[in-house]
């Protein structure tokens, strides 16, 4: 651990701090407090893991001793404040020099060397008298959360209403053109590992699953965590019109109104997906599964790499806002006219 003070200037609307905390934040940490709007002094510094020489440089840091002199230091000094640095995996312990600043009524500040995590943005709050930080790519506003959750209850259900005729004359057809039953149902893997069934028209023959393996050789995906054929044998006449149109998909508003997806969100991986995913991947189950989304919107099976579609939908997660959902939903009427990409 290191203290620091030096002396940057007489202005009494200056603070005066004591910066303890291991000697690799030093730099980072005076370049911040040198261009902050705090107006730090710093005044010295002791290092309690180094050599005990002062930092050379510009400003000459003189050490004024040992962090177990801390009381004495700050008795002698004119301190306004004490920022100390903790590393996680540190074995120093600063409850007692936390202590000891508040019996002397200076100011403590804690730094937590936990490094830049570029993906994730953080804040700090309290768990009753617990300090935390928090690391977060996924919004965290519940205002926004429950806007979200209001549009996808109302839009769900004018979707069922307003499509219920069509739904019917696909469930007769179904039933007219081949056997088994009208809707499809599997187990889909949703927000954070929650599993559902996600439910859709039956547009194929029902020994389609058993089928799927031989037929893997044909797969447009590039790898076998999608799969994707065009004139797969598997589909039946009147599923492949509803698949053109997307009708097949019209159920999932079922699954919307329930809370299992959301109107816009990631496309839902089946369980032996997510079985072969990276752990990069998995930030695409971070949030609901979307019956539309920025892959169905961004060329659908036109994008047949994986790590695209990933990017696509990783970007829309840490973007998300009510605004791009409504962006991505116009979209996707659209795409439905142009039928764009969709068999």
């Amino acid at each position: 651990m290191i203290i620091i003070l030096r002396k940057k200037g007489r202005s009494q609307s200056k603070q005066n701090i004591i910066y303890v905390g291991e000697k690799s934040m030093l730099a980072n940490f005076m370049r911040y407090a040198d261009n902050s709007s705090y107006g730090f002094n710093t005044l010295g510094y002791i290092d309690t893991n180094g050599d005990g020489a002062d930092l050379g440089g510009p400003d000459r840091l003189p050490r004024l001793g040992s962090i177990d002199e801390l009381e004495s230091i700050l008795r002698e000094c004119s301190c306004d404040n004490v920022i100390f640095t903790q590393a996680l995996s540190g074995s120093t312990r600063i409850e007692p020099y936390l202590q000891i600043c508040s019996q002397l009524g200076v100011v403590a500040r804690v730094l937590l060397d936990v490094h830049d995590i570029k993906e994730s943005r953080c804040y700090v709050s309290s768990l009753g008298t617990y300090p935390m930080l928090t690391y977060y790519n996924v919004t965290l506003d519940p205002v926004a959360l429950m806007i979200k959750r209001v549009i996808d209850i109302i839009g769900s259900a004018v979707g069922i209403v307003l499509t219920s005729p069509i739904m019917l004359a696909t469930a007769l057809a179904i039933k007219l053109d081949s056997h088994g039953p009208v809707f499809f149902k599997q187990v889909r893997v949703g927000h954070h590992g929650r599993k559902f069934y996600i439910y859709k028209f039956r547009s194929m023959h029902t020994d389609a699953e058993a089928r799927k393996q031989e037929l893997m050789r044909f797969n447009e995906m590039g790898d076998n965590r999608l799969f994707k054929m065009k004139d797969d044998p598997r589909v039946t006449r009147v599923g492949r019109f509803i698949r053109k149109m997307s009708i097949d998909e019209l159920p999932q508003f079922f699954n919307v109104f329930l809370g299992n997806m959301s109107l816009v969100g990631t496309r839902p991986p089946t369980v032996n997906e997510v079985e072969q995913y990276e752990t990069q991947h998995l930030r695409r189950v971070s949030i609901k599964p979307g019956i539309t989304g920025a892959w169905q919107t961004s060329g659908r099976n036109t994008i047949t790499d994986f790590d695209e579609i990933v990017k696509l939908e990783i970007d829309y997660i840490e973007k998300w806002s009510i605004a791009l959902d409504f962006r991505l939903l116009f979209r996707t009427v659209g795409a439905l006219l142009d039928r764009d990409g969709a068999y």
